[in-house]
């Protein structure tokens, strides 16, 4: 229903404070875990469209609060089966 008005935007905070802005690309479950595909955003246009695009996945888990926070994926094998997974899945996004 979220996408029937707008894509989903998400912010977040960097390690030194900083929000930026995120527009939900897609997600996709992987042994049992959620993996959330962001695109960044600009506030400034020029910006946005000089920006490469890049895919940002990072992975859902429970903080000691039991909320669902999102993390950066260190394990390099990981990342690469859950690109695979993205590729595959969001395949006629991206080729087109």
């Amino acid at each position: 229903m979220a996408n029937e008005y707008g894509n989903d935007i998400i912010t977040l905070t960097d390690e030194s404070g900083t929000e930026l802005q995120f527009e939900h690309f897609g997600s996709v479950e992987m042994d049992g875990t959620i993996y959330v595909g962001l695109i960044e955003l600009f506030d400034d246009p020029k910006k946005q469209l000089e920006s490469d695009g890049t895919l940002f996945i990072l992975k859902t888990i429970e903080d000691d609060a039991g909320e669902e926070i999102l993390v950066t994926i260190d394990d390099d094998d990981e990342l690469a089966r859950v690109s695979r997974v993205f590729e595959e899945t969001f395949e006629d996004l991206i080729l087109d």
